[in-house]
């Protein structure tokens, strides 16, 4: 269920969104033994929630043949205005499928969320170095 943020799962999005991924790609993650549970109730997953295919620890690789299917895009509708402040890339992504829209039309928004401290934090942090993910300020 990773770490309840999202950021994983908006990553995905916009992969499909752009065509570099589809619904056959692999996701692959890596957790520790201990975090590994039999199974997740699928009544616990969301529509953004992406399974996984194959599970990697530090003892075994495990293929989940999972038949959950997999988010085709980011739904926009649950993106709040906080998390979208926080990505510049998914503001970019927005502003250009909207300049695609008739006049007046914009993507529907989120509810808005009270972000972690550390999403926060890490952004304030970033804009005082000058520079965003990747930047060299």
């Amino acid at each position: 269920l990773g770490k309840g943020e999202g950021f994983a799962e908006l990553e995905y999005g916009m992969l499909r969104m752009m065509g570099a991924i589809t619904a056959d790609t692999l996701v692959v993650t890596s957790i520790h033994d201990e975090q590994l549970v039999d199974d997740i109730p699928t009544s616990k997953l969301l529509r953004h929630d992406v399974p996984v295919d194959v599970i990697c620890t530090p003892t075994r690789v495990i293929y989940t043949n999972t038949k959950i299917p997999k988010p085709e895009g980011i739904y926009w509708d649950l993106l709040s205005p906080q998390k979208l402040a926080q990505i510049k890339v998914l503001r970019d992504l927005k502003m250009r499928i909207e300049a695609t829209c008739a006049p007046g039309d914009k993507l529907p928004t989120g509810p808005d969320e009270q972000l972690p401290p550390l999403a926060v934090r890490v952004e304030k942090e970033l804009l005082r170095a000058g520079g965003g993910r990747g930047g060299r300020g």
